[in-house]
């Protein structure tokens, strides 16, 4: 009786699935909207190349209650581009290198290596560092710089529309509230900078950097030791979970990455802040595999991302202290 059997000369050549296989999309995601302005603007996900976002405004033309008919009032439609940046990591490791180090001892016996020691711990810090990038570029990217878009640095400046300008003045530790440098009176300043409208608005936010964020909290604290305006944030090493409230209002008030080094501090509609993510494809992703053919552990993120703000013609939403 003849034994039939099914064979198959060709190479089969995988690669192993790295630890991340099953959380390589939540890492990214994590990575990509863990940041402080992501977590507080209005974010959009899908985004690829440039998108129209599309803006709604009417003006209704009241009339005295009367019978008859008389048409009146407009309802606009208009459009603010959003543009993402693509970007991308990639990273190979080499097992080998670790033979002459005390890690060695923690890498898998036989010469094939196909993992190396802290996988989780590399990845977070991936995500740590991506978040970072995100940050800073949302707020700091150029076009004139070689960026597809530009931040909300270049965004929010005087004299664009829907930007009011407050005549701020660089924060100071001495200032006594009510004096030009008092960090709570330089945030009422960007606040009745706002047009009325723009004041009734429940979710305005304030961004600052953190060296102005730790000048503000502390002048919540000599300003009225008994009330607390930071609730359960934390004020320094939150990273993005700090944030004060503005007495007498519900302004919240974040440090941001994306402002150190400056003096600017900026006020506006945290849904006016719009955030860019493709983060809907299958191609963004957090990956660690081992390459059989390169004999290295690789390490690759795809991702893009932009900003945008929304504005009106003849109101100002938005304001800034004018300070570089």
């Amino acid at each position: 009786m003849k034994n039939y059997s099914k064979e198959d000369f060709s190479y089969v050549v995988s690669s192993i699935s790295g630890f991340t296989d099953q959380t390589s999309t939540e890492l990214m995601m994590k990575a990509l909207v863990g940041g402080t302005t992501s977590k507080v603007a209005n974010v959009k996900l899908g985004i690829k190349g440039t998108q129209q976002i599309q803006i709604l405004d009417n003006s209704p033309a009241f009339q005295s209650g009367a019978c008859g008919w008389s048409a009146s009032g407009t309802t606009t439609f208009s459009q603010i581009s959003l543009s993402v940046c693509p970007e991308r990591v990639n990273e190979a490791l080499c097992p080998d290198a670790l033979y002459s180090t005390y890690q060695s001892l923690l890498l898998t016996k036989g010469e094939t290596e196909e993992s190396v020691p802290f996988e989780m711990e590399i990845a977070e810090l991936y995500v740590k560092k991506i978040q970072q990038r995100i940050e800073q570029k949302l707020w700091g990217a150029t076009t004139g710089g070689g960026d597809c878009f530009d931040g909300f640095k270049s965004l929010i400046v005087t004299g664009a529309t829907g930007v009011a300008n407050s005549a701020g003045t660089a924060f100071s530790s001495s200032a006594a509230y009510g004096t030009d440098g008092n960090p709570i009176t330089e945030v009422d300043k960007l606040i009745n900078a706002l047009d009325d409208n723009a004041q009734a608005i429940e979710n305005l936010v304030v961004f600052m950097s953190y060296a102005n964020y730790r000048l503000y909290v502390q002048a919540l604290t000599k300003a009225n030791f008994f009330q607390n305006y930071i609730g359960s944030s934390t004020v320094i090493g939150g990273e993005a979970n700090a944030f004060a409230v503005h007495p007498n209002s519900t302004v919240k008030v974040y440090p941001t990455l994306g402002l150190n080094g400056s003096g600017k501090v900026v006020i506006g509609p945290a849904d006016y802040f719009v955030v860019g993510f493709d983060a809907l494809s299958d191609s963004e992703r957090m990956d660690l595999w081992w390459s059989r053919d390169n004999d290295e552990i690789r390490i690759r993120a795809n991702y893009n991302y932009g900003a945008a703000i929304v504005t009106f013609s003849g109101v100002n939403y938005f304001a800034t202290n004018n300070v570089a």
